[in-house]
């Protein structure tokens, strides 16, 4: 074993680990509470006012600027522009700083900044990749402060992220890469997780006591029944094909756009985000539900039917503006925006059958679009878990196994990117 393995088991078993991970959980539940403040607030101002989202030439204005600021700051950053800034790239930040020294505090900040812009201008984006980011960076800082390895503060800071963002429960599921899994055996992964649980509970106390508008909530539908074990689990099947053959083809198509547009688009970051800008402005005016991460337009479309012509366009748009922002430089994470555009899949296709069991069906698309488009079929089983009523949860195991096997022998070629 290793000298770093034996200080990780050192770590797991020393009884001052479980109160290092209540403090980090805190301390992460803070910064949380600061990065999603500024991008409420941001938003908040952007977006409230009487003809915010109601006048077209507001609405194109506010996303084409706030694509001229993506990039100036893109611009600014000293980041490599060939690679998007999403939920991939934070992960290898996470594993990065894991061994690795923490980037200087301006470039650190200088992110978080393009991820609360990126949010409040209504990229289609949510907030998790540079909130995950943003903690691990700062925490890998305070290693020697706490006198415990550099990655094992790295993973309890995540898991408190984790737990701001979708609760508790998903700390089960764990970030972590497929080799550093393979060097731990099934014993210490679950030692492992009970720090990382406590870490979790802490920073979602903090911010549900001091911001708790930006709690978890489940969707809901008064006028759905409930998946039967007929016909229904068909339409299940087909659904989750159709979502993740979408969130297959858009974590394939995203490393080559943002690619394409690095090398043909003349003059740098800022005309790359100012063109990803008019075209989430142009998307924005057709239809608002392209705006921001879909988490709350998702009960919006279980609320007001909008019929399959308009889902078809919504689909089509969210899908556009989703590669577009994450190609022009745009900082934010695919798991709404992914489980969006696979839930009004759903919906799509509960017209086109005529099915009554709605929620159902749009639980089973959440999970298969978000499963592949994320590589990690139980993250998007368990981030349904938490999001659905347990009525849902057959068609969302279904859909996580038919995910799994529309992904099949592409995993290792996805997460080459």
């Amino acid at each position: 074993m290793s000298e770093q393995n034996q200080t990780k088991s050192i770590d797991s078993e020393n009884p001052k680990i479980y109160i290092i991970a209540a403090a980090l959980g805190a301390g992460v539940g803070f910064i949380s509470i600061a990065f999603l403040f500024a991008v409420i607030s941001l938003k908040n101002l952007i977006w409230t006012g009487d003809h915010a989202r109601t006048s077209a030439i507001v609405v194109f204005g506010i996303c084409t600027l706030g694509g001229l600021l993506v990039g100036i700051l893109n611009q600014t950053a000293e980041k490599s522009r060939l690679e998007a800034h999403d939920f991939d790239e934070a992960i290898a930040d996470i594993e990065a700083v894991e061994s690795k020294e923490a980037p200087p505090a301006r470039l650190i900040f200088g992110r978080a900044g393009l991820g609360i812009v990126s949010l409040g201008f209504g990229g289609p984006l949510g907030p998790e990749a540079p909130l995950i980011a943003l903690v691990a960076q700062l925490s890998s800082r305070l290693s020697h402060i706490l006198r415990v390895t550099q990655a094992r503060v790295v993973e309890l800071s995540v898991a408190g992220s984790l737990g701001v963002l979708f609760g508790v429960p998903l700390v089960l599921a764990g970030i972590e890469s497929e080799e550093k899994a393979k060097n731990r055996n099934l014993g210490q992964r679950i030692v492992a997780r009970g720090p990382e649980i406590l870490a979790a509970i802490s920073s979602l106390f903090v911010i549900t006591k001091l911001l708790p508008e930006v709690g978890i909530h489940q969707f809901t539908s008064a006028n759905s029944v409930e998946v039967g074990f007929g016909i229904d689990l068909i339409w299940v099947a087909l659904i989750a094909v159709l979502a993740a053959s979408l969130g297959l083809a858009i974590v394939r198509a995203t490393p080559k756009a943002r690619e394409l547009v690095v090398s043909k688009i003349p003059g740098g970051a800022i005309p790359t985000g100012l063109l990803s800008g008019l075209i989430l402005g142009a998307s924005a005016v057709a239809t608002p539900l392209v705006l921001f991460s879909g988490h709350h337009e998702i009960q919006e479309i279980l609320d007001s039917p909008i019929g399959i012509r308009n889902l078809l366009v919504v689909v089509a748009l969210k899908t556009l503006v989703l590669s577009a922002c994450l190609a022009g430089g745009w900082y934010g994470g695919q798991i709404f925006p992914l489980a969006f555009i696979g839930g009004a899949t759903a919906l799509i296709i509960a017209d086109l059958v005529n099915s009554s069991a709605t929620l159902g069906l749009v639980a089973a698309g959440f999970v298969a679009a978000s499963a592949v488009g994320l590589k990690r079929p139980v993250f998007a089983l368990l981030i349904g878990i938490i999001m659905f009523p347990a009525t849902t949860w057959i068609p969302m195991l279904l859909a996580t196994v038919v995910a799994v096997a529309v992904i099949g022998d592409k995993s290792a070629e996805l997460s080459s990117h």
